[in-house]
């Protein structure tokens, strides 16, 4: 009862408020207190609840990992048995025809059998303005399959990942299925597309205009103010493009892009016209078939600017001429019939004094080979492609030559005096030369340093028509001089002269020469000044055995790097023999290394 009266009593002093807030706390205490009883009885309960929801928790996470756990033993499993497999998954398709569960040579057949990839090509059809047509061949795209390579494109899309991107495409397989096309492995070649597509449209724009634009010999004439279609090159390369990316051949009709006339719209795209009618000049070439002058292409343009201002300057309905301008190639059909091999650029021949009937039996051979060779500007001449292997069938026989710095016979022997006689030809001709390598003796029949010897397949002598005109070989064995000829013919309209000039100097066991290669005007004035080649020569052993007589002096130390003030300069050092463009008769240069009829070539050489 006190403790009811404590409560719910009331004081009216000024600290009432502050006891009933004692004794409030007091009860509070107390009451906190009383409930001590229940508590005690409900701590095993909330205990037990707390052990029942852990318990729970536990269990839940018990069961999430069971549930991860069988996903991936179901997903390896499964993934395991699909990277098994030998066949392509299930639900794919290629064109619309199942072929899931099949071997790829079974999904071929199956192809095969649905009219999928039976084809050689596809060709993809353009309609375009003005009724023309534009074919794009799939195959040339580079978007095209065959049954076959169609099979093996859809069995690899199912196998050639990784175990896992492999199991995953299974799953995709099985629940959605995978659709492929003949395109689907599209590696386009847009060079090719973009190449066709600017051709099509440069035709359209062209016969658009034949009905407004007259393009003559020497003009254009436009009608100013006439209606035209343009067609677009880039939206129809990108409409192709679409088209076989996406495997779909149905034709494609080209929507073009019209304007009206007008007097505020007469405009004319003139750098579109320019394009159309643009022609790049091409010098005549020689047709070995014909063995003639090719024609030659004119070159075409406008000049835009000018043209501009004609066709501002009219009025609609004007025609307006904008002149063509014109360029003549650098070689026309007539020029290079009249000079087609007019002139003799080169001609040199070598003795073959002392040589064998087998090795001028070979050399006449090699003569045979090149003899009649025709060389476009630009293109290059191998003596061992023109030539061939030298082979007994081939008419070759033994006869002397060097290998490995011993005397031996060799199939062949001899012929490269024919191309050592050549490489000097081309020196004077003034052609490039590309590949040329030094014998390992020096030779009879020329100078040192201008030699080339030859074997099969290497070493070889290459060069190549470097001037502005085709070149022809001619190649012979004189008998009544008893020498090898060779000849360039061409055309030298310029009147330019080679002269060639070497220097020597002594080795340990041997001795060097240095080409050098001078070019004159035809008023004599010097163009250019070349090093052309370096070579090195070895004595032969004092033991070795030769099937000559002839000696072995050194060079002389007296070198002259500049050519005479004659037109035929003289190679240096003594002793040596002229060096000029006309043909000699004899050529018995010293040092005379090697003996008397057979080539000193290096290692295997012939």
């Amino acid at each position: 009862m006190d403790i009811i009266k404590l409560i719910s009593g009331k004081t009216s002093n000024s600290h009432s408020g502050a006891r009933s807030g004692n004794i409030a706390g007091s009860s509070s205490d107390f009451s906190t207190r009383s409930d001590l009883t229940p508590r005690t009885y409900d701590r095993p309960m909330k205990a037990q609840k707390q052990k029942n929801h852990n318990n729970g928790g536990k269990k839940a996470l018990l069961i999430t990992a069971i549930a991860i756990a069988v996903i991936c033993a179901t997903f390896f499993g499964l993934g395991a048995h699909a990277n098994r497999l030998d066949t392509i998954f299930p639900k794919v398709s290629m064109e619309g025809v199942n072929i899931g569960g099949l071997s790829a040579s079974d999904a071929a057949d199956t192809l095969i059998a649905g009219n999928v990839g039976t084809d050689a090509d596809k060709e993809l059809t353009v309609n375009l303005p003005a009724g023309c047509e534009l074919k794009i061949s799939a195959k040339d795209a580079g978007c095209y399959m065959g049954a076959s390579d169609a099979a093996a494109f859809a069995y690899d899309a199912c196998h050639s990942g990784s175990f896992v991107s492999n199991t995953l495409t299974y799953f995709k397989c099985m629940f959605s299925g995978m659709k492929l096309t003949i395109g689907s492995s599209v590696k386009l070649d847009e060079d090719y597309i973009r190449n066709e597509t600017d051709e099509a449209a440069k035709k359209v724009s062209l016969t658009l205009m034949q009905s407004n634009v007259t393009i003559g010999t020497d003009s254009i004439s436009v009608v100013k103010g006439a209606s035209t279609v343009q067609i677009s090159a880039d939206k129809l390369f990108e409409a192709v493009k679409e088209a076989l990316v996406s495997g779909d051949f149905s034709t494609i009709d080209y929507a073009d892009e019209s304007t009206s006339s007008g007097e505020s719209k007469a405009t004319i795209d003139l750098q579109s016209l320019y394009n159309t009618i643009y022609e790049e000049p091409v010098s005549a070439k020689y047709d070995p078939a014909t063995q003639a002058a090719t024609a030659h292409v004119t070159g075409r343009s406008i000049d835009i600017t000018a043209a501009q201002k004609l066709w501002d300057d009219a009025k609609n309905g004007d025609i307006v001429v904008i002149p063509l301008v014109l360029t003549e190639p650098e070689v026309t059909t007539d020029k290079l019939n009249s000079m087609l091999f007019s002139e003799i650029l080169s001609q040199k021949s070598t003795s073959l004094s002392g040589s064998s009937s087998s090795r001028i039996n070979n050399i006449k051979h090699a003569a045979a080979a090149i003899n009649g060779k025709v060389l476009n500007p630009g293109e290059e001449f191998s003596y061992n492609d023109t030539l061939g292997q030298r082979t007994a069938a081939a008419g070759y026989q033994l006869a002397g030559a060097y290998s490995g710095g011993q005397v031996v016979t060799e199939l062949g022997g001899g012929i490269c005096q024919v191309s050592s006689t050549l490489y000097y030809c081309t020196l004077i001709a003034n052609l490039q030369i590309t590949d040329r390598t030094c014998h390992y003796f020096g030779v009879a029949y020329l100078p040192a340093g201008l030699d080339a010897t030859v074997s099969w397949p290497s070493p070889n002598f290459k060069f190549k028509n470097s001037s502005a005109y085709p070149i022809k070989i001619e190649a012979y064995v004189d008998k009544k001089t008893n020498t090898v000829v060779v000849k360039i013919h061409g055309s030298n309209p310029d009147g330019n002269r080679v002269e060639m000039t070497t220097e020597t100097w002594t080795t340990d066991d041997g001795y060097g020469a240095q080409s050098y290669r001078w070019v004159y005007d035809k008023n004599g004035t010097l163009i250019s000044k070349k090093a052309e080649s370096r070579s090195i020569y070895h004595y032969h052993p004092t033991d070795s055995p030769s099937p000559s007589a002839v000696a072995s002096p050194s060079p002389s130390q007296n070198i002259s790097s500049s050519p005479s003030q004659s037109t035929s300069p003289t190679v240096a050092p003594t002793p040596s023999v002229p060096v000029s463009a006309s043909p000699s008769a004899s050529a018995s240069p010293s040092p005379a290394a090697s003996p008397a009829g057979t080539d000193a070539s290096s290692e295997h050489g012939v």
